[in-house]
């Protein structure tokens, strides 16, 4: 499982237009089960997003086609890691 941890490098103001098509990039890959949940940070400098366990090959094909990172407004830090343990209602995290 990966945790991607999003941060703007960019003014927001150079930020927002781009906001629409990476709002559409993870919706579907939140659809397809590749991204588990995302969300903004509350400091609106970002955000972070959960990818199921896969190929890092492939998940850095996927950051590739993300509008912040075609325009270079944003960055990832990447956290691969093992969920062991999980809240009873997010025991399927453990497989993920």
């Amino acid at each position: 499982m990966f945790l991607l941890n999003v941060s703007y490098t960019k003014a927001p103001a150079q930020v927002e237009p781009q906001i629409k098509a990476h709002g559409d990039w993870v919706t579907r890959y939140l659809n397809e089960g590749i991204f588990l949940f995302a969300g903004p940070k509350k400091s609106g400098l970002g955000g972070v997003i959960a990818v199921k366990a896969i190929e890092k090959k492939r998940l850095m094909a996927i950051l590739s086609e993300d509008s912040y990172v075609l325009t270079d407004v944003a960055e990832y830090q990447i956290i691969d890691f093992d969920c062991k343990i999980a809240h009873s209602a997010l025991e399927s995290l453990k497989q993920a």
